[in-house]
């Protein structure tokens, strides 16, 4: 996964879910090939895991594909070293397996134990595959495939990890059961449908591609320096300002005032929070333009300072004298971390 080949739009919000839906998909279709494909070999061999084995074994798989796939986007978009990537990849898919093969444990215990007479047979039966007695397991798994990375990145959004992970395998063991019981009434079916829909939400909810990997430019959509493009942000990220007029000395765009350019026009601004601005500075005519919206921002002399709106990607910002206009656009691209 690039993060150049990521635009700043709709997609962002769904490459890591794709990525972690993805890894629970790969590790279904390889505990599926072991258990149906090897299984009798292995089991002639005297090394196939037992049928009581298979959920905690199942569930961990799974969980730990999905905190592993969610690291390792994390780390790829990000650009670190390949060592470093897999070495957090792994250990974020340990520490969500581990977490839901014990706590199964626990709660298959607490069931057995508070089980009454009439259902302890049932309960205990390996080949139980309804989510009457199971839901609390896969609700426990979800919370490890959140678990993990957010240990890896320190604690930062605990909430959308924990509930996150926890929402995103409850709605995958409800359409389990939805579909393995009311629908299609085949649990192959409906187990491959319910992981992919735990790892896509787990992606949805859990951690999207931020903001700090993109940066902001100022590119000119007019006829005279068509194309040319200026970077809003600092190299160090520290907060900056871009002036854009046609005054000779100390612009950071220079455009001519016969395409209807002040001295100083307007100006592009990046606070300390990373949020973008554009400022009037001119009492000519100068609009922000975007989908169903309109916002005129030119100098009103008796304000105390300028107007300013906040910039999304794609913003138009049109300078004009009246007769003639330069249009530049404000746009998002993909920055590289080290």
């Amino acid at each position: 996964m690039n993060i150049y080949l990521v635009p700043y739009n709709w997609t962002r919000h769904v490459i890591v879910a794709i990525a972690a839906s993805t890894g629970a998909l790969l590790i279904w279709w390889i505990f599926l090939h072991v258990r149906v494909w090897l299984g009798p070999t292995l089991y002639s061999w005297g090394i196939l895991y037992s049928r009581g084995a298979e959920g905690p074994l199942f569930l961990g798989l799974v969980s730990g594909a999905i905190a592993f796939s969610s690291i390792l986007a994390e780390h790829s978009l990000r650009r670190t070293g390949l060592l470093r990537r897999v070495a957090y990849s792994m250990l974020a898919g340990l520490i969500a397996m581990l977490w839901t093969v014990i706590t199964f444990l626990i709660l298959e215990g607490i069931i057995h134990l508070f089980a009454s007479d009439k259902m302890v047979d049932i309960v205990t039966d390996p080949s139980l595959a309804s989510h009457r007695h199971h839901l609390w397991m896969w609700l426990s798994a979800g919370f490890g495939s959140g678990l993990g990375p957010l240990v890896l990145r320190r604690g930062k959004g605990i909430f959308t990890h924990l509930g996150g992970g926890f929402t995103a395998a409850g709605a995958g063991a409800a359409l389990w059961q939805y579909l393995g019981y009311n629908i299609f009434q085949d649990l192959y079916l409906a187990s491959v449908l319910a992981v992919f829909l735990w790892g896509f939400l787990h992606g949805l909810l859990c951690w999207g591609v931020p903001d700090a990997l993109y940066a902001g430019w100022i590119r000119v959509l007019s006829p005279y320096r068509y194309g040319y493009r200026i970077p809003v942000d600092r190299v160090d990220g520290a907060p900056a300002e871009r002036f854009i007029g046609h005054f000779p000395r100390g612009l950071d765009l220079f455009l001519p005032v016969d395409i209807g350019v002040a001295e100083l026009h307007t100006s592009f601004v990046k606070d300390g929070a990373g949020h973008y601005t554009v400022r009037g500075l001119s009492q000519q005519p100068t609009l922000v333009k975007r989908p169903l919206e309109r916002i005129d921002i030119r100098y009103d002399a008796s304000r105390p300072a300028p107007l300013e709106t906040e910039l999304n990607s794609e913003d138009m910002v049109i300078m004009s004298d009246g007769d003639h206009e330069a249009v530049v656009e404000f746009i998002m691209l993909p920055k590289e971390e080290r």
